[in-house]
């Protein structure tokens, strides 16, 4: 998979915010990824997984210019254990870092899929407004259990992308839409656990089934400039319940 940019950053990535583990390399304009639905054992999977990658790629960590990572909201465990072996990473080579919210990777997915005509997702569509025949709007939800989802809304055009509903979690609801300029889409396991949010037909397709890959992750990091880069110590997981996350820790 070639990169969007002539980017010369060496990147990898990590995360085991939901049921899968997922982990690339991003080299020379090239992106090398796996995947693989793991539901436990995300500490034994994921370090592997990455190193296979690294290997693929035919680098070491030392070329490596940035370690990135999925920042969730997803699994607390999950989360975790990403953003703890990414920074350990990144401390010990003294390397920034960047985290990518997990709701926005699976937008980036959406997006990238419905443009290219491939998977559930695959466009063109015909629809009434008067926008940007290439725009999209992405609906996310992820089940955050206990009754709830993880939600957020993107507008993408042009391959930039923009918050329109920013990340939320709380009772299975999506929010109203302001205008109708380009089509929706719905993704994430929150549509699988309560598919009556698609009722509405709002969405002209959706994939519920949809989760984080290192693949999509790297395609938007690539194009991402380095005032985003982090220190180690600055790079946190981001849990949107914080409440149950003290407790769980």
């Amino acid at each position: 998979m070639a990169l969007a940019t002539g980017t010369c950053v060496n990147i990898l990535y990590l995360d085991s915010s939901t049921e899968a583990c997922t982990a690339g390399v991003a080299i020379n304009d090239r992106i090398i990824a796996d995947f693989a639905i793991a539901p436990r054992g995300h500490a034994q999977r994921l370090l592997p997984m990455a190193e296979e990658m690294l290997a693929r790629a035919g680098i070491g960590y030392p070329d490596l210019d940035l370690v990135a990572f999925g920042r969730g909201p997803g699994s607390f465990t999950g989360v975790r254990i990403a953003t703890a072996m990414a920074q350990g990473i990144a401390m010990a080579r003294d390397l920034p870092m960047m985290g990518m919210s997990s709701l926005e990777c699976l937008a980036w997915g959406a997006w990238r899929r419905f443009k290219d005509g491939t998977g559930p997702l695959g466009g063109p569509v015909e629809h009434s407004g008067s926008g940007p025949m290439d725009g999209l709007d992405v609906l996310v939800a992820i089940d955050a259990r206990m009754g709830e989802i993880y939600r957020a809304g993107y507008r993408i055009i042009d391959g930039q992308l923009t918050v329109i509903e920013p990340e939320s979690v709380g009772p299975p609801g999506l929010p109203r839409r302001r205008d109708r300029l380009v089509p929706v889409v719905a993704v994430g396991s929150g549509f699988a656990r309560y598919p009556e949010l698609l009722d509405d037909g709002l969405a002209c397709s959706h994939d519920s089934q949809a989760l984080p890959q290192a693949d999509d992750a790297l395609d938007f990091l690539s194009r991402t400039g380095r005032q985003q880069w982090l220190a180690p110590d600055q790079a946190i997981p981001h849990y949107l319940r914080n409440q149950v996350a003290t407790v769980a820790t």
